[in-house]
């Protein structure tokens, strides 16, 4: 539900509005806040500015080429990449499958 008279046709009136609002600073320093509010609002204002660094991993042409020569560390080729893949899968298989062979005889020999 829309807060009424938002958004504000009225840019004045909006910034009168604005210029109404309480300074916290005050609060934020006693409460020991102020230099961390600082440091966020500062880097909001890079992050609008599009100054901001990625988070680690992010998606860019150096990421993908870092990651690519780790592929290639662990799996040379894609046939050794999918013979790994499927005996894993197959491990995982015949564990699970162990695991319910072993119950199921346990449950059959007391009933």
């Amino acid at each position: 539900q829309k807060a009424e008279g938002f958004p504000p046709t009225d840019e004045k009136a909006y910034l009168k509005g604005i210029s109404e609002l309480p300074d916290l600073t005050l609060l934020l320093e006693k409460q020991g806040v102020l230099r961390e509010y600082v440091a966020w609002r500062d880097f909001d204002v890079k992050w609008l500015d599009g100054d901001a660094w990625g988070a680690k991993g992010e998606n860019s042409i150096e990421n993908c080429e870092a990651k690519s020569s780790e592929f290639q560390t662990w799996s040379s080729t894609v046939k050794t990449y999918s013979f790994r893949r499927t005996v894993a899968f197959w491990r995982a298989v015949m564990c699970c499958e162990g695991c319910l062979l072993f119950l199921w005889v346990d449950l059959i020999t007391t009933y």
